[in-house]
């Protein structure tokens, strides 16, 4: 019986599956905007028939020499080969399209693999996943060419239909096995915050923006106490922003805080080592570096914050501070956009003052 479907099967799926790996594409395309799926789309016309023929070719050899079914030793690789399409449109990731570059970067779009599991360990588990699938797919059939133009064998026709079997079984139950196993790894894991990811999910965008908004506004008072025993005026804000935590592309599972202020080593900045260590530790924060010379403090705070104050010579005082990462709800995030270097509100801020979360 699998010898007869497969061999039904065999000239449908030679078409369909490249034709659907197209398709897929297309809407990776019009969703995410992704330059791979754009040249993939623009290559179908190459790229379906290439791949129809050649998946063609071993049966077209097994027709010539009389065979009617799939032989029993080919089923598996053949089964094989056939898993690796939907595997490697499951596993690619892709960048986002961009007409200047210099304005807008182009960004990494996630895999749906990695938008089901999760950053970072999603896209460590999509990269393994496309190369296992793409190395399977191409292996699988050049040996399923090797065997097809040697002898048939005949002998342990009962094992090699239980491998055709187990194949059949397995490939699939592996690719959704490997995304579940994945999804529940990542739905293990706690954020800054001590919360797991549907705790997030549970939220609806406004809520997470609120929520996002309060973590900055916690971390930037700790800022602005240290900033007010600097200098009381004339802060330049570098950064306040809130990205993606692994700064890739919109609708990520993750984010963080990002805030820098800078000011100019003018004659009423005040670089009190002491009293930036009686701030930080009366705030609860831990010292984690200390330098004097250039005078240097790097500190950690709660949810995974950290603060760093560098004051050299004449170049501008610095304290840059990072927070988080805390879940978001990939269909409604919280954030929306990468913190690019730079990007802060000007200047002229009291001690006590910030810009809002952009």
């Amino acid at each position: 019986m699998l010898q007869r479907a497969t061999w039904r099967l065999w000239p449908w799926l030679n078409w369909l599956l490249p034709i659907g790996f197209v398709l897929f594409c297309l809407w990776r395309l019009l969703s995410f905007r992704g330059e791979t799926a754009l040249t993939l789309v623009l290559a179908s016309p190459l790229i379906i028939p290439a791949a129809g023929l050649l998946g063609s070719l071993p049966r077209l050899v097994l027709r010539r020499a009389g065979v009617r079914s799939t032989p029993a030793p080919r089923i598996w690789l053949l089964v094989l080969h056939w898993w690796c399409w939907p595997a490697v449109a499951f596993a690619m990731p892709d960048m986002t399209l961009t007409g200047d570059p210099t304005e807008t970067p182009s960004a990494p779009v996630p895999s749906v693999l990695q938008q089901m599991v999760g950053a970072p360990m999603g896209g460590v588990l999509s990269a393994w996943a496309l190369v296992v699938a793409v190395v399977v797919g191409l292996g699988s059939w050049v040996a399923l060419l090797v065997v097809t133009a040697g002898p048939a064998a005949l002998r342990h026709r009962r094992a090699w239909l239980r491998a055709g079997w187990a194949a059949a079984v397995l490939a699939p139950v592996l690719l959704f096995g490997v995304a579940a196993a994945g999804v529940a790894a990542g739905q293990a894991r706690w954020d800054a915050a001590g919360e797991r990811p549907a705790q997030a999910t549970a939220r609806t965008a406004d809520e997470q923006i609120a929520l996002a908004e309060h973590r900055y506004d916690t971390v930037q008072q700790v800022v602005a106490d240290l900033r007010a025993v600097a200098a009381p005026q004339l802060w330049e804000s570098d950064a306040a922003c809130a990205e993606p935590a692994d700064a890739t592309a919109t609708g990520l599972d993750s984010y963080r805080v990002i805030i820098g202020f800078r000011h100019q080593a003018t004659g009423d900045l005040v670089v009190d080592r002491d009293a930036f260590v009686r701030v930080l530790a009366d705030a609860g924060w831990t010292i984690t570096d200390e330098r004097e010379a250039p005078m240097s403090i790097e500190a950690r705070g709660p949810q995974g914050a950290e603060i760093r104050l560098v004051a050299d010579g004449d170049m501008p005082f610095r304290i840059s501070a990072t927070a988080g990462s805390w879940w978001q709800s990939a269909d409604q995030p919280g954030t929306s956009r990468t913190c690019e270097p730079g990007r802060g509100a000007g200047g002229g801020y009291a001690a006590d003052r910030w810009p809002g979360l952009g």
